[in-house]
């Protein structure tokens, strides 16, 4: 009876002790990465130039910011001067470009295979958005201090210039509106554009200047990088249906 004891007591310890070494070593992670222990990773970094840092939500001290580093809700990304800028790949595929002298968290997050919601607030600066056609259930915002923008797949940009916020939209719909007026909605349409001003309701919207056109132009790469991906993921369709069907696919 003695030696089934020890050998109980002694189980009991190394899975105690397993225990305690897998819990250390999340916090580790945790610590050394920026995100919570157990949290879903939502996006990565990609494209950082410059100083680009990432804050937790309750702390002062950012991170700096790496190609590939992983992403959390509640995090808080800033491009600390005029060189600085930095892409934002969610986990299904949409996009956003953070450029120079802005600040950006990760408000609601929540992907699925089926359905996501992302939600985005933007304190400073300006960012672009390339957002995939959402599936139903799903949602895609973006908020401002005087404003909330929603979409159902598109390209846009949003920025904050003192009290005022400009939506423009390179293709797509964005629907805008100032939450302290949630009834006076305005849809901006393709190479149109809005601002909403303190408590004011959305301007109505206007044609975009050819110069403002020709800004989505740094968003080039990322569409090129897109359209590869799309392209990659049929040829591999086609592949499998070819052998499925017994045949030899023929390579691209």
């Amino acid at each position: 009876m003695a030696t089934l004891s020890k050998v109980r007591c002694r189980t009991e310890y190394l899975c105690w002790r397993a225990f305690f070494l897998r819990l250390t070593v999340a916090l580790l992670v945790s610590s050394l990465f920026g995100g919570p222990a157990f949290a879903a990773k939502l996006a990565t970094l990609d494209k950082v130039q410059g100083d680009v840092r990432v804050f937790q939500e309750t702390k002062e001290k950012g991170r700096k910011g790496l190609d590939g580093k992983a992403l959390f809700p509640g995090q808080t990304i800033r491009t600390l001067d005029d060189k600085s800028s930095a892409d934002i790949v969610f986990a299904n595929g949409d996009r956003v470009r953070v450029m120079p002298n802005s600040e950006m968290t990760l408000a609601a997050a929540d992907i699925g295979d089926e359905k996501s919601t992302i939600g985005i607030d933007l304190a400073a600066g300006k960012i672009f958005n390339v957002v995939n056609k959402l599936s139903k259930g799903s949602s895609y915002k973006v908020k401002t201090g005087t404003a909330i923008a929603g979409v159902k797949g598109t390209i846009f940009s949003a920025e904050v210039v003192q009290n005022r916020s400009i939506f423009m939209v390179k293709e797509g719909t964005v629907e805008a509106y100032n939450p302290g007026k949630p009834q006076e909605v305005v849809q901006v349409a393709e190479l149109k554009k809005t601002e909403v001003a303190g408590n004011e309701a959305p301007s109505a919207p206007v044609d975009m200047s050819p110069e403002e056109i020709a800004m989505f132009e740094v968003l080039e790469d990322i569409t090129a990088s897109i359209k590869d991906e799309i392209r990659e993921d049929i040829q591999q369709r086609i592949r499998e249906e070819a052998i499925d069907r017994g045949g030899v696919p023929d390579r691209p």
